[in-house]
């Protein structure tokens, strides 16, 4: 879609998004260990434990879900005119741009481990598959990856339980093999389950024109399956691991995003459509505003913004040394530091250059 005809909704969702993506990589990033495991955690270290806090993967989650509607949206005219020729286009420039995407990926983490780059590129080339496929089909390929993700995790416990060590579905992505492993089941954002999330934004992305008519009923459901997650995991999953059952009964019902459990899940894809919706709403209400304006612009440069972000972390910290790990506080200044940066540049390239560098390379080569 060219920028007359975007959504803009999407591309303030984007950019607040990257707020907290950035946030969060910095934090765990400058911190290490200590992020994830601190001693005497206050309030704030909790809510951004980039392993167990309740904003982890969540802002991710809502880059995935949107990056679905954009396929939706990119693909609508060739599947609802259903022509094979038409079709076939659209296929092949979401190959491009997905096999790019995990060209660029493969080497940024070797740089910046846990880069989601990659894993997009393989929902993108899976979307060339599935992209005309009925809402229904969709739907139950969403469902089995969850499953999929939650047997895996079960089975991997059961294993460990009888001592049969798995590290073999954790390895380091230094061979195609182990590279298909990362990129189906294991680290950051895995295809199992995270797929889910980009087939809930293709089929989202049907619909997006009557937003603002099902928002409430969406806004609803999703708020009643994020309250029903965490009921769940706090009404069920045991006090006190006792026996071997009660540690697999734990995994299962865990919403952390490396149990890669159903509530995990289901919990993480409502978060990513209340947030959606609520940015939605708020856009009607001052449509014309000039922050509205100013976010919408640097929304459609989150690709060059994220690399930005990789180059401004590691010169500043890794290369001149400027910033140490010495607390969430420090991590966050430095986010705001960048992102307030980051905003103003994309907001004036994009006004007067329209795409960004990234996204044009990304466009020349991906079509």
């Amino acid at each position: 879609m060219n920028s007359s005809s975007r959504i803009e909704s999407l591309d303030v969702a984007r950019a607040i998004a990257l707020f907290g993506v950035v946030a969060m990589n910095y934090h765990a990033y400058l911190n290490g260990a200590q992020s994830m495991y601190p001693t005497h955690p206050s309030v704030w270290e909790r809510m951004f434990n980039p392993l167990t806090g309740p904003l982890t993967t969540r802002f991710a989650a809502t880059f995935v879900l949107i990056a679905g509607i954009g396929v939706s949206l990119f693909t609508q005219r060739a599947r609802v005119s259903n022509i094979r020729a038409d079709i076939h286009r659209a296929r092949l420039v979401l190959l491009r741009r997905g096999a790019l995407l995990y060209f660029v990926g493969y080497f940024v983490q070797w740089v910046w481990p846990g880069t989601i780059l990659f894993y997009y590129g393989a929902y993108f080339i899976i979307a060339a598959a599935i992209f005309a496929w009925s809402s229904r089909q969709l739907i139950g390929l969403c469902i089995a990856s969850i499953a999929i993700a939650a047997a895996l995790s079960w089975w991997r416990a059961s294993q460990l339980i009888e001592g049969n060590n798995t590290r073999w579905l954790s390895p380091s992505p230094n061979s195609p093999r182990n590279l298909l492993i990362r990129t189906f089941l294991d680290y950051t954002h895995p295809v199992f389950p995270w797929i889910a999330f980009f087939i809930a934004g293709i089929v989202l992305g049907r619909h997006i024109q009557h937003l603002s008519e099902i928002r409430l009923r969406l806004m609803f459901v999703s708020a009643i399956m994020l309250l029903a997650t965490h009921a769940a995991n706090f009404l069920f999953t045991p006090s006190f691991q006792i026996s071997d059952r009660d540690s697999i009964v734990t995994k299962l019902l865990s919403t952390q995003p490396l149990d890669r459990g159903v509530l995990f899940s289901l919990g993480t894809l409502a978060t990513a459509i209340v947030a959606l919706s609520l940015v939605s709403l708020a856009i009607e209400r001052i449509p014309n505003s000039v922050v509205v304006k100013f976010l919408a612009r640097a929304g459609r440069m989150t690709l060059s913004v994220y690399l930005l972000h990789v180059v401004f972390f590691n010169v500043l910290v890794h290369r001149l040394n400027f910033v140490g790990a010495t607390g969430l506080d420090t991590a966050l200044a430095l986010s705001l530091s960048f992102y307030v940066v980051a905003l103003v540049l994309a907001s004036w390239w994009n006004k007067h250059f329209g795409l960004g560098p990234a996204e044009r390379a990304y466009r020349i080569f991906g079509g």
